[in-house]
């Protein structure tokens, strides 16, 4: 235990690890409260920029969007015919304030898209003129566009129906709530942010835990020490695990303080339906955090692993950081250019696939079993750390008997 907080400190000790680690801090906490108080929720001026306002107008959404409770087609009637007299009474009435872009493009034109009137001015914006008493059969559409998306997802009945009979587990009527700050959290907030950043942290921090040993031409001196090689590898292995899991708690204790300050938790036990009407997971918003979390600190594991084991593999620190994030960054960028079958299993490489999974309808067929993507998603990183650790081990042990 003495080696491991000895390779723990000095690993803090780098000055490269303290400046990953400090930057990424403070580029979490000033690009979450800018976000939050302008970029998504200040209000909009005229000339289309938006303003630092955005803890008051969150406050001011939710109180408006509290008059109904739950989303039946009597409810997105009144919220249509609210909107159209808030309209005429000031045309210059924010859309925002309304939940327009729920009420628009989660709703109206999707479930109803036969309302569109290219006589209009604005023939798409349907809410804008539609009859409030035609939006009608909003389970019953719901339906029918999730049964459509999945004829032309999946050709086998069988995986059909097992999206169906998830979705039959979605409590129906539908509560309602202000969702655009769910939305915002669980769409590129938690996941997509982290996916940028933390590689990168990681990556910097233990690309030298071998690599730079050999640099200093230290390795050799340390081999001799009265630990031996293998007790000093399997130190050097845990300290970058804690690493990897100090770094998580900061990134996670930065984002849910601002969350908790700026949008609070309220509307936690929401559905995710209200976010992605398609979706067939019988998950609230809550859940959908916690799973999120999950994958980033399943895939901050995974990657640890990798590092570590380019680390103990390449000569350089340099080209142990290249490799490392090459693993995670070269299939998002060549994604587009693979066949679909071979994008679903690199999505499953630490930081590779998204947290938004849960969102969607991927399935893996394994030894007979039909299995939803996020389950994978947190388990195979986990793997890939875990077969990454004794190679690396193995590699630098090696490398130091010759």
């Amino acid at each position: 235990m003495s080696l491991f907080w000895q390779e723990h400190k000095k690993l803090w000790r780098s000055g490269l690890t303290r400046l990953a680690a400090g930057g990424m801090l403070l580029l979490t906490l000033g690009l979450q409260i800018w976000t939050m108080q302008c970029v998504n929720f200040g209000t909009m001026r005229a000339d289309g920029s938006r303003r630092a306002n955005g803890y008051a107008n969150i406050r001011q959404c939710r109180q408006y969007a509290a008059r109904w409770q739950t989303l039946t087609d009597e409810t997105v009637q009144e919220m249509v015919r609210s909107y159209q007299q808030k309209l005429a009474e000031n045309p210059d009435f924010d859309g925002y304030l309304a939940d327009f872009g729920f009420l628009q493009g989660t709703l109206v034109s999707f479930l109803w898209p036969e309302m569109e009137d290219q006589t209009q001015p604005y023939p798409v914006l349907t809410t804008y003129y539609l009859d409030p008493d035609r939006l009608t059969g909003l389970y019953e559409r719901r339906q029918e566009k999730l049964g459509y998306y999945l004829e032309t997802q999946f050709p086998d009945p069988a995986d059909r129906q097992f999206f169906l009979d998830m979705d039959s587990r979605v409590d129906k009527p539908m509560a309602y709530g202000w969702t655009a700050g769910w939305s915002a959290v669980l769409g590129n907030g938690i996941g997509g942010f982290g996916q940028m950043v933390l590689p990168v942290v990681l990556a910097l921090a233990l690309a030298p835990v071998f690599a730079g040993e050999r640099r200093r031409g230290m390795d050799t001196l340390q081999v001799t020490s009265l630990h031996g090689k293998a007790g000093l590898a399997v130190a050097k292995l845990l300290s970058g695990l804690a690493f990897a899991v100090e770094i998580f708690a900061m990134f996670a204790a930065v984002m849910v303080a601002v969350q908790a300050v700026w949008l609070g938790f309220e509307g936690w036990n929401l559905p995710i339906q209200l976010i992605k009407m398609l979706t067939s997971a019988p998950m609230n918003m809550f859940q959908a955090e916690c799973y999120e979390l999950a994958y980033l600190f399943c895939s901050m594991l995974g990657f640890a692993g990798i590092a570590l084991l380019m680390s103990a593999l390449l000569p350089g620190t340099t080209a142990a950081l290249i490799a490392a994030l090459l693993i995670t960054w070269g299939p998002q960028i060549l994604n587009q250019y693979l066949p679909w079958s071979v994008q679903q299993y690199l999505r499953l490489l630490p930081f590779v696939g998204g947290a938004e999974d849960i969102f969607r309808q991927n399935l893996y067929h394994w030894f007979g079993l039909r299995i939803w993507s996020p389950g994978p998603l947190l388990a195979i990183p986990l793997l890939v750390g875990a077969a990454c650790l004794p190679a690396a081990a193995l590699a630098w042990c090696r490398k130091r008997s010759r």
